[in-house]
């Protein structure tokens, strides 16, 4: 997917062992890139579709999704476009313990 490869080509990151190339990209980026990580985001799948601070309602195919990922949070934000048979999705994840740090899950999942 060519909005990971843009993500690890543009941002320092620290990806996690669980990703797998360009399906799935779990990895922590430093606050300070937040701008940039979500200009990418928006270029491939559009406005947030779940801001931090407020709550949303998912058409059910892409709640299996979130719920995949272990549910969103309020502080959370979450973005998803539908292509064909498949969601592309990112979830980004402050850190509490630390606000300098955030989670992206990135990847598609077929449905």
């Amino acid at each position: 997917m060519r909005m990971i490869e843009e993500i690890k080509k543009t941002l320092k990151m620290e990806v996690r062992p669980n990703s797998e190339g360009d399906v799935y990209l779990e990895a922590v980026v430093e606050k300070r890139d937040l701008e940039s990580l979500r200009s990418i985001l928006i270029k491939y799948l559009g406005p947030e579709a779940k801001e931090p601070g407020k709550d949303a309602v998912f058409p059910e195919k892409v709640q299996k999704v979130v719920d995949a990922l272990g549910g969103l949070y309020v502080g959370q934000s979450f973005f998803y476009k539908e292509e064909g048979k498949n969601i592309l999705f990112a979830a980004l994840w402050p850190w509490e313990s630390n606000p300098e740090k955030i989670t992206l899950k990135s990847g598609v999942e077929k449905v």
